[in-house]
């Protein structure tokens, strides 16, 4: 085998090193950050610092230079009281990756693991438990990692604000890994334009930009066309703004558009793809078990408003800090004889 032919393969059939994309991600960022404003990172313990910062390498959320860097270089010497708010809101993530995410995991990886061989109802009530499952798991991996940054006198960004009660699409990518959605906007959006052009080219820009979102999500088609549609929804709530539809029904319309993308986001088998697609069944809508479902997952929305780092620090700040842990490590307890010591793979893991 020649050489160049060895080094493709083996390049191709290379495990992925955990967190490549996001610290890519924080690389890329540096990398303007000292070309545009000329900061001094020169630093290799600084550069370092700043890349592989531990807790939220694998899964974010995604730092800019100017929000870390300066919190690394003052690195003072760790407070109880750090360490107390740090396990606390630790204990928030992890309940909600072990207790929350895992279980519903266990329905949902059933169905779509044997697609062909389910019905309709169980897909649906699939689909709209996944949706719950990627926050649980994903928000529960942040709160996680901003707990232990605050361990250490670290404030790493709120990555998620209450996503599913969003109004619209573009309202969602405000919500939902917003770190991520910063770094489009900073580094892709507004350097093809942004909005300050023509209609017709900020149309253009936001569909680039939602599949790039879609592209760095994983390397299917499905991630392409998770991306396409997202853009595409955006471009018509831009041109069409809805506004005589009232807001409870524009959440409840977004919750479940985004609910339905995600399928994208978890089959990426277009044979399997094509069977979900296939039904056209309205019945569901008055099925009891899925009814009971959708009141369960809108109840679970509506509990999003207070899984925020913003209320989790005031609730810290005015609960007697020793019964507030105590409780934080009962948690901890649970969720580890729960998971029998190890939970599954967090989902974002994969990008």
């Amino acid at each position: 085998m020649p050489i160049t032919e060895f080094m493709i393969v083996n390049f191709i059939n290379a495990p992925v090193p955990p967190g490549l994309s996001f610290a890519t991600f924080s690389a890329f960022a540096l990398l303007v950050l000292c070309k545009n404003f000329d900061e001094n990172v020169s630093s290799l313990k600084t550069i370092t610092g700043y890349l592989f910062f531990f807790p939220q390498l694998i899964a974010g959320p995604i730092v800019m230079p100017r929000s870390l860097i300066p919190q690394l270089r003052k690195f003072a010497p760790v407070k109880i009281d750090n360490i107390l708010k740090g396990v606390f809101i630790f204990s928030i993530g992890f309940a909600l990756k072990a207790i929350f995410a895992d279980s519903i995991a266990l329905y949902v990886d059933l169905i779509f693991s044997n697609i062909s061989n389910s019905n309709f109802q169980d897909i649906i009530i699939a689909t709209l438990l996944f949706s719950q499952q990627i926050f649980f798991d994903f928000n529960g991996y942040t709160i996680m990692a901003i707990g232990i940054a605050y361990s250490f006198g670290i404030s790493l960004p709120e990555n998620f604000n209450a996503p599913y009660l969003s109004t619209s699409i573009s309202d969602f990518w405000k919500r939902w890994h917003m770190t991520l959605s910063n770094w489009i906007r900073d580094f892709i959006y507004i350097p093809l334009g942004g909005s300050k052009c023509s209609k017709l080219r900020n149309y253009l820009n936001l569909l680039i930009a939602m599949l790039i979102s879609g592209i760095w999500h994983g390397y299917g088609m499905a991630f392409v066309i998770w991306g396409f549609l997202h853009g595409s929804f955006i471009i018509l709530e831009k041109i069409f703004t809805f506004k005589f539809i009232p807001k409870f029904i524009k959440i409840l319309l977004t919750y479940f558009l985004v609910s339905f993308l995600w399928i994208f986001f978890r089959v990426d088998n277009f044979g399997d793809l094509a069977f979900i697609f296939n039904f056209s069944n309205i019945n569901f809508l008055f099925n009891q078990k899925i009814i009971l479902i959708i009141i369960l997952c809108l109840f679970l929305n509506y509990l999003q408003k207070f899984l925020t780092i913003n209320i989790l620090n005031k609730i810290f700040n005015r609960t007697n800090k020793y019964i507030l842990i105590t409780i934080s490590i009962f948690i901890i307890i649970f969720c580890i004889v729960l998971s029998e010591g190890s939970t599954q793979k967090f989902i974002y893991f994969n990008f």
